[in-house]
């Protein structure tokens, strides 16, 4: 019967203490893996914002014309532009926040900063309705909460196919 439970006869082995307990260097490991990775998803934030600022950028320096003299002044069609991206944008969030289920913290910090700024911005748009500077922000804050989104999405996708 003894034969049948420890057929190989490990229970007559002498118990031997660890040299070293290892979980410290696999906590610290482990640490370390999750800061490299946040830092590699705030750099990927940023990279994002700054080529979605940089488009934007670009795209009123085509739609702006600039007089000799005076301040910049845009032009109907620009100002149109921006008001319609923007409202295209409003449309494509309501959309993403149907599909939303629950989101993590650190996303939901993004989000709400994210929101606040756009409501301080259309709190500028209301006093200053034809700024397209205003309006460039308010595209620049959208494209990024559209992206936060969009990026959610992508992670709860993959989640759900790996089941």
């Amino acid at each position: 019967m003894q034969k049948e439970r420890d057929p190989l006869n490990l229970g007559s082995l002498p118990s031997v203490a660890p040299v070293t307990d290892g979980w410290p260097a696999i906590r610290a490991e482990l640490e370390q893996q999750n800061q490299r990775r946040h830092r590699r998803r705030l750099t990927g934030y940023a990279a994002s914002a700054l080529a979605i600022a940089a488009t934007v950028a670009l795209a009123l320096g085509l739609y702006v014309q600039q007089p000799t003299a005076g301040p910049v002044e845009a032009s109907p069609q620009a100002l149109d532009s921006l008001v319609s991206l923007s409202q295209k944008l409003e449309n494509r969030l309501r959309s993403y926040r149907s599909e939303m289920g629950r989101m993590p913290t650190e996303t939901l910090v993004y989000q709400v900063e994210l929101e606040d700024l756009i409501a301080q911005v259309d709190e500028e748009l209301s006093m200053n309705p034809n700024s397209p500077e205003l309006w460039g922000q308010r595209v620049n804050l959208l494209l990024d909460l559209s992206r936060l989104y969009e990026n959610q999405l992508r992670r709860d996708y993959r989640h759900m196919a790996s089941l």
